[in-house]
């Protein structure tokens, strides 16, 4: 579990960077779960207290344009959460912040943005241009995101401020992010929530695809999700898959796949190591 730390986007070399472990119950990851409905398909992948065992990733890309990085992972909100490890795997790879190029933001979650900035809120990767959706942008500064319980917007709005005061921050809706990265509209688990293109090889799902399962039942949504509309996303990103034959990757999904059509719905079939 957790395996294909590389993955190849058609000649392109990107690397899942894990920044933490979190066990979470399944009435998280499956809202309004019902043991008959969701049980025996949830069922097998649940540890031995009855928790699913799950990730938080980053993507790095080694593009002709220069270090891609697919969001920063939770930096120093992460409390007391076994998380907040992107910057030694960055070390483990001999790479600076400096070295970062570009930095595609898929959503403001705390587990994506809070890497963007130091303890003392500066942005780490100060060469770097930050991609996120309008939408994103104007929802973390809205009243709405502020009044969320435990100060969940605080570290979307630590980091976003930090970036936008620094010049480091560019609006974008979907399109060319650099030569072979392209940046996708998929809305529902916040309002401007992104997935990433590699070469037309790779989808990175981000948080709209969070769990194998939701390959066959892209109607279970998360607690997490913002709108229901994640639905249709997840259904618009899995046809895109199985369509344009692309390898399916995303930010708390333990392995890679690739997605095939199965009469009306879709299957998920997990690819080895180094596919």
């Amino acid at each position: 579990m957790f395996a294909n730390r590389v993955l190849d986007a058609g000649g392109i070399r990107c690397h899942v960077l894990i920044d933490g472990w979190r066990a979470v119950s399944p009435r998280f990851v499956f809202k309004g779960y019902d043991e008959a409905v969701h049980g025996p398909s949830v069922a097998p992948g649940l540890e031995a207290d009855g928790s699913l065992s799950g990730r938080f990733a980053a993507l790095l890309i080694e593009g002709a344009d220069g270090l891609v990085l697919v969001d920063a992972g939770i930096g120093p909100f992460a409390g007391e959460m076994e998380a907040g490890r992107l910057a030694g795997e960055l070390d483990g790879l001999g790479i600076s912040r400096t070295d970062i190029r570009t930095v595609v933001v898929t959503h403001g979650h705390a587990d994506h943005v809070g890497g963007l900035v130091t303890n003392d809120g500066v942005p780490v990767f100060e060469e770097a241009r930050h991609l996120v959706h309008p939408a994103e942008l104007a929802f973390w500064r809205s009243g709405v995101a502020g009044d969320l319980p435990g100060d969940a917007g605080e570290p979307a709005r630590v980091a976003f401020g930090a970036l936008r005061a620094g010049g480091l921050l560019d609006a974008t809706t979907s399109g060319a992010a650099t030569r072979e990265v392209d940046v996708i509209e998929a809305p529902g688990h916040t309002p401007g929530h992104l997935a990433v293109l590699v070469n037309d090889a790779l989808l990175w799902a981000g948080d709209a695809i969070v769990h194998p399962v939701n390959v066959a039942h892209p109607e279970w949504i998360s607690a997490a999700d913002m709108d229901a509309a994640n639905v249709q996303t997840r259904v618009a990103l899995l046809a895109r898959a199985a369509d344009d034959g692309l390898v399916v990757a995303g930010s708390h999904l333990p392995v890679q796949g690739r997605i095939r059509r199965h009469g009306a719905g879709f299957v998920f079939d997990e690819l080895p190591p180094g596919r």
